[in-house]
């Protein structure tokens, strides 16, 4: 366990490392360190937490497959891996062991970052997105921009912008991206096999394409009389996930590790997806209300309002499975306010500590 104030850190897919915001607003990073993204290249693994501190304080972080991400003071910056320009950067493929300021015209709130691209969320509600396009054996990147051109620099998604809309959160697969609206819908782009982008196809996309599913069914059991309100979202490599106010997750795509943790009806085979959102029913039919959740590459953690953690996925369980552990004590599990996900690892931040584990608690 490592004792120190923290802040919540963002996911994303393929992860062998963490990181973490503490309360003096410094930046702690830990795990692999090839292709330079925790700025520790001559060694293959740190297991030590060297940290960075901005000049205007760290405000939220995310881990992509091969580079990192943060924000301070409304300014991003990005380190590791440019092979595919995913660090927004104008000359392609120079990787760089050193935090570099992406410019951006705008403060930005949020960045999320997949297997080949990235994406923020700027302070008038604008996405923009960079990285790979996409390929014709390969199929569509995440990018969203209406053609499979790579970009080297952020690039603002105009589709949102034309018709007025702002949006609150992003998140990234490993070649999709989901986002989230202020009003309350949720879109969609990239790669579309085993169902992930939730519109009951698997065909590809360039553009975002909303996922109406919320609009046209109710299959809540908390509330339901309410329409569904999505608040969060998340994605693993070729997977999604919802969460609603009234505390229930949602999830669809592939199924292989029981990563949507629907249980024995939907196999967890290598075949197995869904198409559609597919409402976690075995939680809030025990009166499980979710309050956060995460994705990992090919697992969900979630969080209760009861503070309870379940886990599911990596071919461990297919669905959810409460968390407990003989090495720590009961009191390890307690106050707990947020959850991440990585690679094959879980965690979860207290008052004034953040515990890692290996994905199967």
């Amino acid at each position: 366990m490592i004792r120190f104030a923290v802040r919540p850190v963002a996911r994303a897919v393929r992860v062998r490392r963490f990181a973490a915001t503490a309360e003096a607003r410094r930046l702690w990073r830990w795990g692999a360190t090839d292709s330079g993204f925790l700025t520790q290249a001559e060694a293959p693994e740190k297991s030590t937490s060297p940290s960075l501190e901005a000049e205007k304080g760290i405000e939220t972080a995310a881990c992509g497959s091969s580079h990192s991400a943060f924000v301070a003071g409304g300014r991003l910056y990005a380190y590791g891996s440019n092979k595919y320009s995913q660090l927004g950067r104008e000359i392609p493929g120079a990787s760089t062991q050193e935090p570099v300021q992406i410019e951006m015209d705008l403060a930005v709130r949020q960045v999320a970052l997949g297997a080949y691209h990235s994406a923020c969320v700027c302070e008038d509600g604008s996405l923009w997105t960079w990285g790979w396009g996409g390929g014709f054996f390969h199929g569509a990147g995440a990018l969203g921009l209406g053609h499979r051109d790579s970009a080297t620099t952020p690039q603002k998604v105009e589709q949102f912008t034309q018709h007025g809309q702002k949006i609150s959160s992003v998140a990234c697969g490993a070649q999709h991206t989901l986002v989230l609206t202020t009003d309350g819908h949720l879109y969609a782009t990239g790669k579309g096999d085993f169902g992930r982008l939730g519109r009951g196809d698997t065909s590809d996309e360039i553009d975002f394409h909303e996922i109406d599913y919320f609009e046209h069914t109710n299959d809540s059991i908390l509330s339901p009389g309410e329409e569904a309100k999505i608040v969060k979202i998340g994605a693993g490599e070729n997977f999604s996930a919802a969460m609603s106010q009234q505390g229930e997750l949602w999830v669809w795509g592939r199924n292989d590790y029981g990563q949507l943790g629907l249980g024995e009806e939907a196999m967890g085979d290598m075949y197995s997806a869904e198409r559609f959102p597919r409402l976690v029913r075995s939680l809030p039919s025990d009166g499980h209300r979710i309050v956060d959740f995460a994705c990992g590459e090919h697992h969900v953690v979630v969080l209760t309002s009861e503070g309870v953690l379940f886990e599911w996925g990596d071919r461990t369980w297919l669905e959810p499975h409460r968390v407990s552990s003989p090495q720590v004590d009961d009191e390890d599990f307690r106050d707990i306010v947020k959850v991440a996900a990585g690679d094959k690892r879980a965690g979860f931040s207290q008052a004034d500590a953040i515990c890692l584990r290996h994905s199967a608690m």
